[in-house]
């Protein structure tokens, strides 16, 4: 029972620290902030997948929240910019990326997040130009 309420405890202040963190970069307003929010994005995806791989759900999950709450800030910026597409695949991944917070099993967790990933592929397709370490968003 104790370790119920330790392992209860211990969750509810991890979401918390997630969202806190999460948070400084809510309401990404200018490309220069949107450039950071997707950076975070690429950081807790990056974590996310090498959590994965070595099948740790607990990381898994922790990753996926901290996403569901970025692609959040995603889709404000996109539905600020009046660009309902973008703000829609931004909705899409947020809810890709809870279920694989979700997710129970290996094949629930890999199939949520090729469908984030086919997501973020169609999005970036549209709306990213430039290199790695360079990319901005198209013009027009």
């Amino acid at each position: 029972m104790r370790v119920t309420r330790f392992l209860t405890a211990a969750g509810l202040a991890l979401a918390f620290a997630v969202t806190m963190s999460v948070s400084s970069l809510a309401q990404a307003k200018t490309d220069e902030d949107y450039d950071k929010l997707m950076k975070a994005v690429g950081a807790a995806n990056g974590a996310m997948r090498g959590a994965a791989k070595e099948m740790n759900a607990a990381g898994i999950s922790a990753e996926a929240t901290k996403m569901v709450a970025l692609f959040k800030d995603v889709q404000g910026f996109w539905t600020e910019r009046k660009n309902t597409e973008a703000a829609e695949w931004a909705a899409a991944a947020m809810k890709h990326a809870d279920a694989i917070a979700k997710a129970s099993g290996p094949e629930a967790i890999m199939g949520a997040m090729k469908e984030l990933g086919g997501t973020c592929q169609t999005c970036h397709a549209k709306y990213r130009e430039g290199a790695p370490g360079a990319f901005t968003i198209k013009k027009g």
